[in-house]
Order: structure tokens, then sequence, then C-alpha cells
């Protein structure tokens, strides 16, 4: 990974913070296989370091978790429309549609991102209590 890269990375996730009223965390000792999560009861993303073999890689993983805070931004709108095993499949398959897209170009799908974050999740601030500090 070059230093340019994880400039651009931890951009990204400042970014991604600031419009999406979250907090990102890196972590570099994640169970195998897990690569990142959106815990809606803490308001955080956590990307797991160990589990990547590039900020590319990591990158994709933060847009698709990112978009799981962007569905928690809008859940009364999904729940009313869809019955759970309905909700649960469709919130995944959006989260890698953007995954893929953000494989195939990057800053567009993170812009875009950007956009829906801000647009949805403003009058949702992250509540930094003492819990969600630990």
């Amino acid at each position: 990974m070059s230093a340019a890269a994880g400039i651009a990375l931890l951009t990204l996730i400042a970014q991604m913070e600031s419009a999406g009223q979250t907090r990102v965390l890196l972590f570099d000792d994640c169970p195998a296989g897990l690569e990142g999560f959106y815990a809606p009861s803490r308001n955080r993303i956590g990307l797991c370091r160990n589990n990547h073999n590039s900020d590319a890689a990591l990158t994709s993983t933060l847009l698709h978790e990112a978009m799981h805070r962007l569905q928690h931004c809008r859940q009364p709108e999904l729940a009313a429309q869809l019955d759970v095993e309905q909700r649960v499949d469709a919130l995944e398959e959006e989260a890698r549609a953007l995954q893929r897209w953000s494989d195939q170009d990057p800053n567009t799908a993170a812009a875009w991102m950007r956009q829906r974050l801000k647009e949805q999740c403003s009058d949702r601030p992250r509540k930094l209590s003492k819990a969600s500090l630990e």
C-alpha cells in the first residue's frame, strides 16, 4: 500500500463519518472472514484491516458498510415496504450492488454515497455518549 492510498482511505473515512454522522473504526484483530460491519446500536462502522490486502478492498468494504448506515437512516420507509426476511435480503443486495460499483468506479460511488448520507442522515446526529466511545 502506498502512502497516497493510505491518505486517500483516511480522507474517505473522514468524509463518511461527517456525511453519515457515524464513526468508523479500524481493527487489526477481526476473526477470519469478517471484513467489516455496521453496528446500528452504537452507530459505528468497523473495518477489519487484517482481512484485506489493499486500501482498494478496504474502500469497497467501507462503502458497503456505509450503505448499511444509509439504510439505517431511512429504516422507517424500508420497514413499511418489506417483511423481515425480504428486508434483510434487499438490504444486503443493495449494499453488495454499491460495493460492485465501487470496485469499478470508487470515486463516483464514494461521491454518491457521501451525498446520500448527507441528505438522509443529517437529521440523525451521532450520539457521543460515554458508551459509544468505548
